[in-house]
């Protein structure tokens, strides 16, 4: 409703209201009812506004009202370093000038938020200290500003790595394996260090025991980290599935949400089960319960079944010999356990009963009660308190599971074209629109693959995804590296999201250069130039 979304944006327009938290009661409840009367833009600003406590409502007000001059005082401060000519430099002085005095006299301006400095060791013991530093800062009303041991930098683009490294660190193999919250991949990534799941993370089941104690102690700190995150303005590109969020809106999840083939994870042989009794209810002919019985164990017997359930949404896949559901099933030992053919047990002595043509409806429904229910339950539990240590878990009612997976974890796809990078990648320092260098730099972004284009993000923001919204949300600042000579490489503050290029005359010189810097910069977030 258009209407009502300008009212509450209006309402969100008063800072007295929000920061003493009397808005009116129906702008805090009905987004939570009926968030589809309310644009996301809306929603977003009310969370931001109600649920981080007084404090980062202010924080968040004076960013929507004085943001802008904010980061253009930086781009100012920088150019104005970098500057020699005495009156360029003026002209730049009185700029930063007229923003500081703009920012000091708005009526929204009261200072920045008090921060706490967390000092990380990269290595074995840091998901230790993170979670540490969580449990400490989950109920402090402050920013985190993170530092390595070991390198100089701290600030924006420093913590925004923290949060980067916290998801390489979760997704790695080892670490899962020892620590199993996700379910395994389908070992299509060999010899990849990091799970790689096509459809995203999907929680692991784990039935009682010593090992989901120390599974559900990690989602309470996954949950304060996304929480801390989110109440920040920064992102954790964790590629969770969709699913995720659906358990942790208690939303309902059957047999259709299984992993199928294609899906790139463990036990998609339980989501071809399911399409295959999909197929039976379709075409189950009338009659009485013996002879819909002895129909369904004809299609059992039927030689397609692997050419019709095992390569679905698979166009890579070899063509399956021909194999009935029965010659399958037995071929490869189907029980009752997790997967099918291995893992827990989905009832007692599982693993001694065989899935047959009779019983395959019980045990894909006892598949999908573990997987999404009892085997998942304390996990979402653990992660909502985790964000309820942080803030009120209420806040996120306002929104879809599509919305808040891009909320916390950016956008999948990293998409853009000429005129969106013309207006998100600003030439400045010098730089115009018509320099042949920044020309070049458009024309070979735009030949970027997806993970060259991740490359790109984490060299000049420190993370590999583009945050909520995509393209539009995004900006770089891009100035001539005039202390450079034309063998020296791209240098990034990603801080600041600026980007300094050396007069490459070429767009392949570029392209060449700035592929090793990417390259060669993984893991560090410094402004640095390298040894020629």
């Amino acid at each position: 409703s258009p209407k009502l979304d300008r009212k509450l944006r209006y309402q969100l327009e008063d800072p007295f209201s929000v920061i003493s938290g009397t808005l009116p009661h129906w702008a805090v409840t009905l987004p939570k009812v009926c968030p589809f009367l309310f644009s996301l833009k809306t929603r977003k600003m009310l969370m931001k506004y109600t649920a981080f406590g007084p404090s980062f409502a202010v924080h968040w007000t004076q960013e929507h009202k004085v943001g802008s001059f904010l980061k253009r005082r930086a781009t100012v401060q920088t150019e104005l370093n970098a500057q020699t000519d005495p009156r360029k430099m003026q002209e730049l002085s009185q700029e930063l000038s007229n923003i500081e005095e703009h920012v000091v006299r708005s009526n929204y301006w009261l200072g920045t938020l008090q921060s706490t400095l967390v000092r990380l060791e990269k290595g074995e013991e840091f998901l230790r200290q993170a979670d540490v530093a969580m449990g400490f800062l989950a109920n402090a009303s402050k920013l985190m500003e993170v530092q390595f041991e070991g390198e100089t930098g701290f600030g924006v683009a420093v913590t925004q790595s923290f949060y980067v490294e916290v998801a390489q660190n979760l997704q790695d193999r080892s670490v899962n394996s020892s620590i199993p919250m996700w379910v395994e991949d389908d070992d299509s990534g060999a010899g990849q260090q990091h799970l790689l799941c096509r459809k995203g993370l999907l929680l692991k089941p784990l039935p009682p025991g010593p090992q989901r104690d120390q599974v559900v102690h990690r989602f309470r700190f996954l949950g304060r980290l996304m929480g801390q995150a989110l109440r920040e303005g920064f992102i954790v590109p964790l590629p969770l599935a969709d699913e995720f969020f659906a358990l942790l809106l208690d939303e309902p999840l059957g047999p259709g949400n299984l992993p199928k083939p294609g899906h790139g994870l463990a036990g998609e042989l339980l989501g071809a089960l399911n399409e295959f009794l999909e197929d039976l209810a379709l075409n189950e002919p009338q009659g009485s319960p013996e002879e819909r019985q002895a129909w369904r164990r004809a299609q059992a017997e039927r030689s397609d079944f692997g050419e019709r359930f095992l390569t679905a949404d698979r166009p890579d896949a070899s063509p399956q010999e021909p194999m009935s559901f029965n010659e399958y099933t037995q071929l490869v030992g189907l029980c009752f356990l997790e997967t099918g053919l291995s893992g827990a047990e989905l009832c007692p002595e599982g693993d001694s009963i065989a899935v047959t043509a009779d019983n395959v409806t019980r045990f894909v429904e006892e598949a999908a009660n573990f997987w999404f229910n009892t085997g998942v339950r304390e996990q979402v539990n653990a992660f909502r308190a985790g964000l309820n240590d942080v803030f009120p878990f209420n806040a996120l009612k306002a929104f879809t599971r599509t919305e808040l997976r891009e909320m916390f974890c950016g956008e999948d796809r990293i998409d853009w074209d000429e005129q969106a990078l013309l207006n998100h990648i600003h030439p400045t320092g010098g730089l115009t629109e018509k320099s042949p260098s920044y020309k070049f730099l458009v024309a070979v972004l735009l030949e970027l693959g997806q993970a060259e284009r991740s490359r790109f993000l984490d060299f000049v923001s420190s993370c590999p995804r583009l945050p909520p919204g995509g393209i539009a949300k995004f900006h770089v600042d891009v100035f001539p590296d005039t202390s450079a000579s034309r063998q020296a490489f791209p240098r990034s503050r990603a801080c600041a999201n600026q980007l300094y290029l050396p007069p490459y005359t070429s767009k392949e010189e570029l392209q060449a250069k700035l592929v090793e810097a990417m390259h060669s910069s993984a893991g560090h977030h410094e402004q640095r130039v390298r040894d020629q």
